[in-house]
């Protein structure tokens, strides 16, 4: 392989993608050995006086979110364990799934009939993509049990294509994109390493995280058919999970740059000891204007359907484009907290 895959050793991949389970098994340890994931009360505008928990909302600063005022469906996973659906306001929390296997990872539909999301039953080698209503009936395998890695499902704008990343030979990914039905299945070889990728709202490119020359990851962008390739980070810790906003102007990410391994800041931020303190981070779409949103932790993070919220997770913490009115959903009623959240209008 060419490119950036030559240079990205396979250990690391793995070492990130259990980082990011283990902080996942963590914080449902915590929740299940009773630890309220109630909010946090808001804290000083200004550094903290405190090393915060990843639980914590940190960097509370203007009006507060009215979450009762928030419109459209929120769909998520109970840590790695099953799916929920739940209204933006906090209500109708529904259960989907039931299985023993893993199912998590959601998204949805963007006519909100359908959600994709990933199934594992044992290793990432068994990991598929799977497609049920929004209900959660009729569920199936849309990708089918073919050894190979599946996961990171992002529905096209307008419903055509479901598009993920898919593993070769050493758990190098491609683009993987198929139709709802099942059919035209191909595989886009953009010779860099792709995992969760992001489409953008007028469906011609897609955002994605990838290591770069045996660095961890960076954001980078193509257009839809996997030609013209570029890098919008260049951080020494990892930079993932992007999300465009609905207008198509800016991307928002997570990033370990604020982690006291990577930062000298004084107010640099530690897990301690379960891998890196991600921080949500949004760019324009040509990679400018990188900058801070809060302090508080996050890894996987969407836009409102109107743009005028990112949500993101571990829980469902609401804020602002702009890094204001910080806010948590209260959920009660799931095995674990929320993670890796999609928003779909009303």
């Amino acid at each position: 392989m060419y490119g950036v895959l030559g240079n990205f050793r396979e250990g690391e991949m793995r070492d990130l993608r259990m980082g990011v389970l283990l902080v996942v098994l963590v914080l449902s340890a915590c929740t299940d050995s009773g630890v309220t994931t109630s909010p946090s009360p808001p804290e000083p505008t200004g550094p903290s006086p405190r090393q915060p928990a990843i639980g914590d909302l940190v960097d509370v600063r203007g009006e507060p979110i009215d979450v009762s005022s928030l419109q459209g469906r929120i769909v998520f996973s109970s840590g790695t364990n099953d799916i929920y659906t739940i209204d933006a306001d906090g209500s109708g929390l529904k259960r989907l799934t039931t299985s023993e296997d893993l199912e998590f990872d959601p998204t949805w539909s963007q006519d909100g009939k359908a959600i994709a999301y990933r199934h594992q039953p044992g290793d990432d080698s068994t990991t598929d993509i799977f497609l049920m209503n929004a209900d959660g009936s009729h569920r199936r395998n849309l990708t089918g049990s073919d050894g190979l890695g599946d996961w990171g499902p992002d529905w096209s704008p307008h419903g055509e294509w479901i598009a993920w990343n898919t593993a070769s030979a050493g758990f190098v990914f491609d683009l993987g994109l198929i139709h709802p039905d099942g059919t035209g299945r191909r595989v886009i070889k953009p010779g860099v390493y792709v995992e969760y990728p992001s489409w953008s709202p007028d469906g011609h490119r897609i955002a994605f995280m990838s290591p770069w020359k045996g660095s961890p990851y960076d954001i980078f962008v193509m257009n839809a058919d996997g030609t013209h390739v570029r890098r919008l980070t260049e951080s020494p810790a990892v930079d993932g999970w992007p999300a465009w906003s609905p207008d198509g102007r800016q991307i928002v990410f997570s990033s370990a740059r604020d982690d006291c391994a990577y930062s000298e800041a004084e107010d640099c931020l530690t897990t301690g000891d379960i891998g890196p303190w991600h921080t949500l981070y949004v760019m324009n779409a040509d990679g400018t204007d990188q900058h801070r949103l809060t302090r508080t932790f996050g890894q996987f993070a969407v836009w409102s359907p109107d743009g005028q919220y990112i949500l993101f997770a571990p829980w469902l913490n609401v804020i602002r484009p702009d890094g204001t009115g910080l806010t948590r959903i209260p959920v009660e009623g799931t095995s674990a907290e929320p993670e890796m959240p999609d928003w779909i209008g009303a």
